[in-house]
């Protein structure tokens, strides 16, 4: 915690991959439209431009993967909240995948069912490898 102007906040971090809140979560479309909400309410800047935007973007069936990238720094009066990549179904185009960022608050993080077998997990790696495979472009990490 750093105090900015006589004001405690808190400093972004980056999730690690030992960290106990590097997990993989699946949200489903109301839990969506609870994160967007919220997002809205905080005036958290990475969410989608409304509710019907979300719904048109997001096929409904497929669950949304969300693994956290960051700890969001800000104010400590504001709720705890992650940077999320998220994969998902487009709505539009029948398998098309997309990925996104996310800010999703701990509360409903946490609440969120965690992806936990080898099965679920691959289901993800596939996920993100096939964007990879239809020209997603990774920046160098080293």
């Amino acid at each position: 915690m750093t105090l900015t102007q006589d004001r405690p906040s808190r400093q972004r971090s980056e999730v690690q991959w030992g960290d106990p809140d590097f997990t993989v979560r699946v949200a489903a479309t109301d839990d969506l439209l609870r994160v967007q909400r919220e997002n809205t309410a905080n005036g958290w800047s990475r969410r989608w431009s409304s509710e019907g935007a979300l719904l048109r973007q997001v096929e409904s069936v497929a669950g949304v993967f969300l693994c956290p990238m960051l700890r969001n720094g800000g104010p400590i009066t504001e709720p705890e909240s992650y940077r999320c990549w998220a994969w998902f179904v487009l709505g539009t185009e029948e398998g098309t995948r997309g990925v996104t960022l996310l800010d999703v608050s701990r509360a409903i993080f946490e609440t969120l069912p965690e992806l936990e077998s080898p099965t679920e997990l691959r289901r993800v790696i596939k996920a993100t490898m096939a964007r990879v495979m239809l020209g997603s472009r990774f920046e160098d990490m080293w």
